[in-house]
């Protein structure tokens, strides 16, 4: 059976669809998604069940009036009057994952050594798109192990070029070479 959050992102990602707004409803979503991460407190607050409904409505209006989006606000108010706001990063993931599709955005994940900055990883996933023929988003995980470089794996493609897969590579065509 589909689950409240399925169903919630479903949806949203239909009105996204119809109001040809795809794109738009991705920012909105990871704009207010990083607000609600960075200030627990706002999510008390609108889980609340000693807040009255117009107060938290009233609060929903002010916090997502820069995304100009009277469906997202709404949207957000339902999640409030059902008191599942704390869902939302769930949703939200959802919402992603649907308008990814939706836009033909592959997501993948970007391992290096250290946390890359903005630059290099719209840097990696240009010069990716390119290879794939389509856009691609990467999210950025740390991996110690690779000693180096970056690996990247998007479903069953995996672009490595870390310094441990040249030292894994080198080592296997020594091993070769010796055995011949």
């Amino acid at each position: 059976m589909e689950s409240v959050v399925s169903k919630y992102a479903a949806a949203i990602v239909s009105i996204a669809r119809d109001e040809n707004k795809c794109k738009e409803y991705k920012k909105i979503f990871a704009s207010f998604s990083s607000v609600i991460f960075e200030h627990p407190e706002i999510a008390k607050y609108l889980e609340s069940y000693f807040v009255k409904d117009e107060a938290k409505y009233a609060f929903v209006d002010e916090l997502t009036k820069t995304y100009k989006s009277e469906n997202f606000t709404n949207f957000i108010k339902l999640l409030c009057k059902k008191h599942l706001i704390y869902r939302f990063k769930d949703v939200e993931k959802e919402v992603n994952k649907l308008l990814n599709e939706q836009l033909n955005i592959d997501e993948g994940y970007l391992y290096s050594t250290e946390e890359l900055s903005e630059k290099q990883i719209k840097k990696i996933e240009e010069a990716i798109a390119k290879r794939l023929g389509h856009e691609v988003e990467l999210k950025n995980l740390v991996d110690p192990r690779l000693i180096g470089g970056v690996k990247v794996v998007i479903h069953d493609h995996v672009f490595d070029g870390s310094i441990k897969y040249k030292l894994e590579t080198l080592e296997n065509t020594l091993k070769e070479r010796r055995s011949n």
